[in-house]
Parts: C-alpha cells; sequence; structure tokens
C-alpha cells in the first residue's frame, strides 16, 4: 500500500502525545521507515533523564539539533521528534526543509496521565513546558492531529487536505534572483567601453568592472560608501585595472544609460513568482539599486508581484536594518514569522533579514555557500516547497 498521499512527515508534541507510537503505527500499515531522535539519543548516549542529570539540558539540545539535521537528511519516510525539539529553530527549519510537520496535541491532564510513571525530565513542569512550547508547536504545525483518539485514524483524514501556508509574504531580491544581473552587467559594460572609446578588451572589461563593481557594493552595504562615493570609486577602479585616467561621471553615466534598457531577466523567474501568488502569498521584490535604471529593469516582473522596494527610494540599503523596517512599516507590520526574504546576497538580503528576526532563504545555485540563513535552496522549486 503506498504511503498516505507519497508524504514524508515529521511528528512534533508534548511528552505523552504518542509520537513514537504513531511512527511505529505508521509504518506497520504503510511500511518504510522510521527516525526516532529522543530513541536514537538514548541508543548513543543512554537515557536522556540521566544526561539531564549529570550533562545538563543545554548540552542535550545540542546534540538534539544534530539529530534533527541528521534526521532531515536520513530520507526516513517518518520522524518522532522529541518534545523540545521545537526549540531548535536550526533543527526544525531542516526538518521543514523536507517534511510535512504534524503536531500531535491532547489537554494536558491526558499527558501527565500517560507519563506520571516514567523517568521524563521535566515531566514536574509538564505546565509549564506546555504553556512555553505550545505557540511553537502551532507555529510549525502543517497538519494538527488530536492524540486523545485513534491518531492513525485522524492522520489519515488531515493529510489529505492541502498543507496550510507557512508564510504569507515573499520578500525576493532581484538582480542574481530574478533578474539575470550578470548578463545585464555585461551587456552594459561592453556598450560603455564602445560610447567612451575605451581601447581595452570587453571581455577583460567585464570581468575587471564585476570584481570592481562587486567590492565597493560591498562597501556601500556597510556604510562605508555614499551612492556618489560609489560611483567615483568604481569608476577609478576600473581605470586603474587598465591604466586608464577615467571620468567617473562620464563613466557612470554611459554605464547607468545601458544598464537602464537591461531586462534580463532569469530563465524561470516570471513563472516562478506567478506559482508564490497562485498559492496565496503576496510577493514583493527588495533590491539594492538605484531608482534612475530600477524601475526599467523592474518592469517585466511587476506584473507578477505586489509591489517593489528600491533602495534609493526606500532612503537606506541592505543590510541596513532601517531598509528592512522601512518595508516592513509600508507593508502593515506584519508578522515577522509569517514573512520569508528570498535572496542570494548573504551579507545583503540574509544579514539584513536575520538582524530584523525575519526567516530567510540563500537562493545559492551552487549549493556550496555557507549561510546564517535558516534555509538555503539551488532552485525555484525548492523555495516553494518551504512555502
Amino acid at each position: 500500500m503506498e504511503k498516505i498521499a507519497g508524504r514524508k512527515l515529521a511528528l512534533i508534541g508534548a511528552m505523552g502525545s504518542g509520537k513514537s507510537r504513531l511512527a511505529r503505527r505508521y509504518t506497520e500499515r504503510y511500511g518504510g521507515t522510521v527516525f526516532d531522535t529522543d530513541a536514537e539519543f538514548t541508543r548513543r548516549y543512554g537515557a536522556i533523564s540521566d544526561f539531564f542529570s549529570n550533562v545538563g539540558e543545554v548540552e542535550f539540545r545540542r546534540i538534539e539539533q544534530e539529530l534533527m539535521i541528521e534526521a532531515a537528511r536520513s530520507g526516513a519516510d517518518i520522524i518522532s521528534l522529541g518534545g523540545g525539539a521545537v526549540l531548535n529553530k536550526k533543527g526544525m527549519c531542516a526538518i521543514r526543509a523536507s517534511y510535512d510537520i504534524v503536531y500531535l496535541y491532547a489537554p494536558a491532564e491526558t499527558l501527565y496521565a500517560r507519563i506520571r510513571s516514567t523517568d521524563r525530565p521535566l515531566k514536574n513542569r509538564l505546565d509549564e513546558t506546555l504553556r512555553d512550547r505550545k505557540p511553537l508547536y502551532e507555529k510549525y504545525a502543517d497538519y494538527s492531529v488530536d492524540s486523545t483518539v485513534d491518531s492513525l485514524s485522524e492522520l489519515e483524514k488531515v493529510i489529505v487536505s492541502p498543507r496550510r501556508k507557512r508564510y504569507d509574504i515573499v520578500l525576493c531580491d532581484s538582480d542574481d534572483t530574478l533578474l539575470d544581473f550578470r548578463s545585464a552587467s555585461a551587456h552594459s559594460i561592453a556598450e560603455t567601453v564602445r560610447a567612451l572609446g575605451l581601447n581595452v578588451d570587453e571581455d577583460e572589461a567585464v570581468r575587471v568592472y564585476a570584481e570592481a563593481n562587486n567590492g565597493v557594493w560591498k562597501m556601500l552595504e556597510r556604510g562605508e560608501l555614499d551612492r556618489d562615493g560609489l560611483f567615483k570609486l568604481r569608476a577609478e577602479r576600473f581605470g586603474a585595472a587598465f591604466g586608464l585616467r577615467i571620468d567617473p561621471q562620464s563613466f557612470n553615466d554611459a554605464y547607468c544609460a545601458a544598464m537602464g534598457g537591461t531586462m534580463f531577466v532569469s530563465d524561470g523567474a516570471t513563472e516562478f513568482l506567478q506559482k508564490i501568488k497562485a498559492r496565496g502569498l503576496s510577493a514583493y521584490i527588495i533590491t539594492n539599486s538605484f531608482t534612475m535604471f530600477a524601475k526599467n529593469r523592474l518592469k517585466p516582473l511587476l506584473p507578477y508581484v505586489d509591489g517593489s522596494f528600491v533602495s534609493e527610494e526606500v532612503g537606506y540599503y541592505k543590510p541596513d536594518a532601517r531598509y528592512f523596517e522601512a518595508v516592513l512599516s509600508a507593508l502593515g507590520n506584519p508578522d515577522r514569522s509569517r514573512v520569508i526574504i528570498f535572496g542570494d546576497g548573504e551579507t545583503s538580503d540574509i544579514a539584513g533579514g536575520v538582524s530584523c528576526g525575519i526567516d530567510c532563504c540563500l537562493y545559492d545555485r551552487s549549493g556550496a555557500k555557507e549561510t546564517v540563513a535558516e534555509y538555503s535552496v539551488k532552485t525555484y522549486d525548492e523555495f516553494l516547497r518551504l512555502l
């Protein structure tokens, strides 16, 4: 018999909610494998209650997080998580990336009756623990199942329904996320070289400009340069690489004129935005750019989003927290737990989002970058899976 809707499931809930039992019953009926993080901890480190007493909860949570990430990568058909697993945001995000999350709930008196004779740590603080963790259970739950009745039957009933939305708003970066910035920049610098009559190899000019541009934008992000300083230093670095004295104003006027005419959209970007909208989410573009050419470059995307925020118009540049605060204010100050940032810039999109307490997803086509974001994906479809 096929597994329920072919899905991979992860079970969360308080101690005594029946997660391990449901996982076993699930695989007995549908086949497949179970990764039980508490059972695996016990197998490797001994009784959890002894570990709490002898080593402490902090170290337990650290190891539990490692086990959660291991479980997420294991390919198991169903994962049973410990009652406090929801305290591990990094671990929960790893699980969320590949699994639908099912919350098993029951009244406190039922839970206590089930665990009264066990040696579970924290059982004597059940009411306090439930109060603290219930909001997290509800936050992470894609589905909820009453464990006071036949939980497998209840699971079978609810799992056929579409999963609830995890987020309401997606803030999408533009360059190298939705727009093909490399192609646009290469075209624009080649046009600039021709317009100014510079006697340099165009391919080398593209390479040199990309290096210079990346460096000065990093300085702007750190607050070390303003717009005019960026224009000046970028032109100076480009010219110095070829031993040329270049007028910064003429150089940047030519480059911006060429860039303003580009509309290089990344493959699949408009379809990606359409799918976000089809799921009932709002999508906005957040971009570090200059008004003089940003609006034109964004035109192909604007029919598919609810709005855009150009840094020069906002008055701040990513990753400045004031940029993100201004965006959120313009959106009516939504619940930040229902907002996610999607972009390729670790030092701009991700750093800014993290500083403001917004979930972030790094768009890393290589899959090789280190990130502090909650998620990292290589494709649009992987990101859509998170929503």
